[in-house]
């Protein structure tokens, strides 16, 4: 009887444990798990859905409600969106009195989520996260968006530069700049490859506007654009982050950046005088730096992916046909409904706001990386809340903007690009 009890007794605890793992696995944010979870779940989900078909679209219905601060004052132009499972949307913005509607919803459970300058986002429908919208019906939803947190960061007295190589590029453009490694510590980790590039000219006490430019990519296969942009005229800071899920961890590394830019500690630069370059997947870093509300005198983009869940809906709908394997990093996103903050933390459309600095958008209307209306949506949002701007769309030349005639879509690149730092950086 003793040995029977016992036996039962461990596969309870047999079981008991298997329970609380899979629960684990199911809501965990552990960057190792959700994104494995998110891509099993695509697939089974979209199996399933071949074998019996997609949910059928219901009724519409309407959401409303008022959007509110932690103190109880209203917030204007808050966004408040709804995604469904494609990346399909429905958005309003809150009017003075924090009011908002959204019409024409299908019915069903929703994940809205809601934002506004200098305002934490968040899942609107409390503990639960979910919203039931009802075919015919006015479903009431106030939101609450709690003041922004800023990251406690220093940038520590740990900086070093390498000692100064003198280097040249021939193509696309002639150029020819010192360069030094930079090391410091970051979360008490060693920084990502990153360089400073000064013009064979400059001196200790030049006083240069500095470029934080962000490659997607290792900053070392990008020496001949840095090169030209640094002998231009500028000091140059390359970094390129790695591709990941987690950008806030180098988000955080970049801000160091910045710290030590401002504090004076890369001599020859002036570090009241810094502008932010990236492209591509980089130029989700430069917009989010922005968003966090780094201030700095200009930004300029290339093939700027700016709202992902538009992004999904087109790879959904089969508009949009990514190389490269993004679709799988979509899918380990997860489905927009279900993580809905996922694709609006990223999605810079709904974050322009009134403080961002000049920006300047170049998109090739062939990229097939980046849909190019994802450059005119940054711009629609650009123009709407009173942002300098400037976009160029380029008719050739795929996502990097390099053709057959590479030479020359790269001179006509730096023209913009030098054109453009020189208004509000010389």
């Amino acid at each position: 009887m003793k040995v029977s009890s016992t036996k039962n007794w461990l596969i309870l605890s047999v079981l008991v444990i298997l329970a609380l793992t899979v629960m684990w696995l199911m809501t965990t944010n552990n960057l190792k798990v959700w994104p494995v979870r998110n891509a099993l779940q695509y697939y089974v989900v979209t199996w399933w859905w071949d074998q019996v078909g997609q949910p059928a679209e219901a009724a519409p219905g309407t959401l409303q409600g008022t959007v509110r601060a932690v103190q109880g004052q209203p917030i204007a132009q808050a966004w408040v969106l709804i995604s469904r499972w494609d990346g399909t949307t429905f958005s309003a913005r809150s009017d003075d009195h924090g009011r908002y509607v959204i019409s024409n919803v299908p019915a069903g459970t929703y994940r809205p989520v809601a934002g506004a300058a200098g305002y934490e986002s968040v899942e609107l429908g409390g503990f639960t996260g979910r919203v039931e919208i009802e075919a015919g019906a006015d479903t009431l939803a106030d939101v609450v968006l709690p003041p922004a947190a800023t990251p406690a960061l220093t940038p520590g007295n740990d900086l070093v530069l390498g000692n100064p190589e003198t280097l040249s590029c021939s193509q696309p453009i002639a150029s020819q700049a010192i360069r030094r490694e930079v090391h410091f510590k970051s979360e008490g980790q060693p920084n990502q490859l990153s360089f400073y590039y000064t013009p064979v000219t400059a001196t200790t006490t030049s006083r240069l506007p500095l470029l934080l430019t962000i490659y997607p990519g290792p900053a070392d296969t990008w020496e001949c654009v840095s090169l030209p942009l640094s002998t231009a005229g500028y000091g140059l800071l390359a970094v390129g982050p790695a591709y990941t899920f987690d950008l806030e961890t180098d988000l955080n590394e970049l801000e160091r950046l910045l710290m030590f830019v401002r504090e004076g500690r890369f001599p020859g630069s002036d570090g009241s005088k810094i502008a932010l370059i990236g492209g591509s997947y980089s130029s989700l870093h430069v917009l989010r730096l922005l968003q966090r509300g780094q201030q700095v005198e200009a930004a300029l983009v290339m093939g700027p992916p700016t709202d992902l869940f538009d992004m999904r809906r087109r790879l959904e709908n089969g508009t949009f046909v990514p190389p490269f394997g993004l679709d799988r990093a979509f899918y380990a996103l997860g489905f927009p409904d279900r993580e809905p903050l996922r694709y609006w933390r990223y999605s810079a459309a709904y974050h322009v706001y009134p403080d961002f600095p000049p920006i300047a958008i170049l998109h090739s209307r062939t990229d097939e990386v980046v849909p190019y209306q994802q450059g005119e949506l940054l711009a629609a949002q650009l123009a709407e809340t009173g942002i300098p701007y400037e976009s160029h769309f380029f008719d050739g030349g795929g996502h990097y903007l390099l053709a057959e005639d590479g030479d020359a879509d790269a001179l006509e690149m730096y023209r913009i690009t030098l054109d453009f730092l020189a208004k509000y950086l010389l």
